[in-house]
């Protein structure tokens, strides 16, 4: 990955953070690494966790960055928040999915974005 794009990235997680506080969640863990995938962002939202894929297209259109989480990506996400919930022992909440992108046209969050086929 170019320098570029990872600076692109880190400002989108921290523009989605942000944005996420403002509607009332509360930031748990920034990029946790488990299994063979990563999470963005891990929020907390009226005790649901919920699984943030941030995506950042600040030269792309609206709609790049949601068909950029694709099964194989969502599959990765998922293994990584299940090591999440083993940390914390947080197998008993209810979790959701959610993709942020960021655009040059601002933010879109859309919640319940997937639902991993499998954990495993």
């Amino acid at each position: 990955m170019k320098k570029e794009q990872y600076a692109d990235g880190v400002r989108g997680e921290a523009l989605a953070e942000e944005y996420l506080i403002g509607q009332g969640m509360t930031c748990l863990c920034r990029r946790f690494r488990g299994g063979d995938g990563e999470v963005d962002l891990i929020m907390e939202d009226q005790g649901t966790i919920v699984f943030v894929e941030v995506k950042a297209r600040p030269k792309g259109s609206e709609g790049e960055g949601f068909m950029a989480v694709t099964p194989a990506k969502q599959k990765r996400i998922a293994h990584a928040a299940g090591e999440y919930l083993l940390s914390v022992q947080g197998f008993q909440r209810s979790i959701r999915f959610d993709v942020v992108e960021i655009t040059r046209k601002g933010i879109n969050h859309v919640r319940n974005a997937f639902q991993p086929a499998s954990w495993l």
